[in-house]
């Protein structure tokens, strides 16, 4: 799953370090930051958007704004433990389903490296805990390679096309 305002963002920045010759200055460090709280940003909303979904197929509207109230706080935090233990309010099947989707992927390591790398540095630039050690084609490479994360939550969570549509 892509995030079109993402990619468009990075191609901003990308632009701007071209243009301007800013590569490897304080420049590409302050839109590394920025990408970096964005990113965590689309994460944690699009975590929340897909575990709405889920519990939209409830008919039970009381039951439903019950669901909607745990979702808010329990996509607060989003490195693949707390996934896992989201999925696993649903059942084991779900957490099952989404660490084995996981384990089978080629590039392991890329997409945990990367993941793990995302959240991280962006806890350092929000509570101002030192510099972050990336460059913005650091960044996006493992923006790109995170993505199999959501991809594989929208499996475990056994999303449909109608579920997913309209998602960018």
């Amino acid at each position: 799953m892509r995030f079109g305002q993402l990619d468009y963002e990075i191609q901003q920045c990308e632009k701007h370090l071209r243009e301007t010759r800013t590569r490897n200055t304080e420049i590409e460090n302050s839109l590394v930051r920025y990408l970096l709280i964005r990113i965590c940003a689309e994460y944690e909303r699009r975590i929340e958007v897909l575990v709405q979904r889920r519990c939209g197929r409830i008919n039970d509207r009381h039951v439903l704004n019950f669901a909607n109230w745990g979702i808010e706080m329990a996509t607060k935090r989003f490195k693949i433990e707390n996934l896992i233990e989201l999925l696993s309010k649903f059942g084991d099947d779900y957490q099952k389903t989404f660490k084995d989707a996981l384990g089978k992927q080629t590039s392991k390591q890329n997409w945990q490296i990367a993941w793990d790398n995302i959240v991280t540095n962006r806890h350092t630039v929000a509570h101002g805990r030192g510099p972050v050690m990336m460059t913005l084609t650091d960044l996006k490479n493992q923006y790109y390679s995170s993505l199999v994360v959501i991809d594989e939550l929208v499996k475990a969570l056994r999303l449909r096309g109608k579920d997913i549509a309209g998602l960018k």
